[in-house]
């Protein structure tokens, strides 16, 4: 089917935020949604206690039919979240509740239909473990939580197709 040009274009943006793999949970088609989100951490965590969140976080995303990645760096979280949306807003009030997060800031809250991690309940990404891209990529959406006003779909959609070398790691 050949549709013209400009219809194209606007196509290809109103998917940029919405990038990702398709997915259903147990064989139902689902309301999907996306969040991300950076926090300050609690003054004792370690790159070390951050591997084991992360570590029970996937098993406990798992079970939830959730997915996404975890990035730690300076003493802040970033963290994508994505899955049915009753599973993401009860993770995330889980997350809001957890003393070791201050200082959340929601980056991104989108309902979507397709996921970025299809394949991982939880990516982890430290600073030291991930390629200059990834590094990058991180950075600017830590950047984009000290922002005053909310990143632009083109901005997320320019960055999330970047993460999906974790997905296939």
């Amino acid at each position: 089917m050949n549709r013209p040009l400009a219809f194209n274009r606007i196509a290809r943006r109103r998917r940029l935020c919405y990038a990702g793999h398709k997915r259903q949970w147990r064989g139902k088609a689902m309301k999907m949604r996306r969040i991300i989100y950076t926090s300050d951490a609690s003054p004792l965590m370690t790159d070390e206690k951050v591997a084991a969140i992360a570590e029970k976080s996937r098993r406990k995303n798992g079970s939830m039919g959730l997915t996404g990645a975890l990035s730690f760096d300076k003493g802040r979280f970033l963290q994508l979240l994505e899955g049915p949306s009753e599973a993401v807003t009860a993770r995330f009030e889980a997350i809001r509740r957890d003393a070791r997060h201050q200082n959340i800031q929601i980056i991104c809250d989108v309902p979507t239909n397709m996921r970025n991690f299809p394949n991982k309940p939880m990516a982890l990404m430290l600073p030291g473990e991930v390629s200059e891209d990834m590094h990058e990529a991180l950075s600017a959406l830590f950047d984009l939580a000290d922002e005053p006003v909310a990143p632009s779909r083109q901005t997320l959609g320019d960055l999330l197709p970047r993460f999906s070398e974790l997905d296939a790691a």
